[in-house]
């Protein structure tokens, strides 16, 4: 998706560099692990889902 206007991107840019690189490598480690969690969990649920009911 690519419905974000290009004013709106720049604001979000300058945002994100004004803030410490200290904080900057903070939260994209601990957003990685987030999505790394959510997709573990959607792998999870995805294969129990793919399993035949036990009946």
């Amino acid at each position: 998706m690519n419905d974000t206007p290009e004013h709106v991107k720049q604001k979000q840019l300058e945002i994100w560099l004004s803030k410490p690189l200290q904080e900057r490598l903070r939260l994209t480690l601990v957003m990685n692990d987030e999505l790394y969690g959510f997709w573990n969990n959607a792998k999870k649920d995805s294969s129990k889902a793919n399993r035949p009911s036990d009946k």
